[in-house]
């Protein structure tokens, strides 16, 4: 789902680099956000849509389930991956080939 929205630019602080953005789309909360100023050769509105809070407003519109309290558990992460190469085979190998 997308969402139209309007921005206005109402500061800038150059020297921080920075700017203040509000942001409104009809039936949604007004948002103030800050930015960081366009680079040399960047579009204002490539910024303004990095900084847009679209998917903040698609959260506030999902249903969400409520946990009970005391609920807990354990979260084990992937292990990393080893850092070491790996080491080719000096003889390929093919499924299903004899040897002589």
């Amino acid at each position: 789902m997308s969402i139209t929205y309007n921005y206005e630019i109402i500061a800038v602080d150059q020297a921080a680099r920075c700017m203040e953005v509000v942001y409104t789309s009809e039936g949604r909360q007004t948002m103030h956000i800050g930015a960081r100023l366009p680079y040399e050769g960047e579009e204002l509105e490539a910024v303004i849509a990095m900084y847009s809070p679209v998917v903040y407003w698609l959260e506030q519109e999902r249903a969400i389930q409520v946990p009970q309290v005391g609920a807990s558990g354990t979260i084990v992460p992937p292990s990393m991956p080893s850092e070491e190469p790996a080491v080719a085979s000096a003889q390929p190998t093919v499924e299903g080939a004899q040897t002589l």
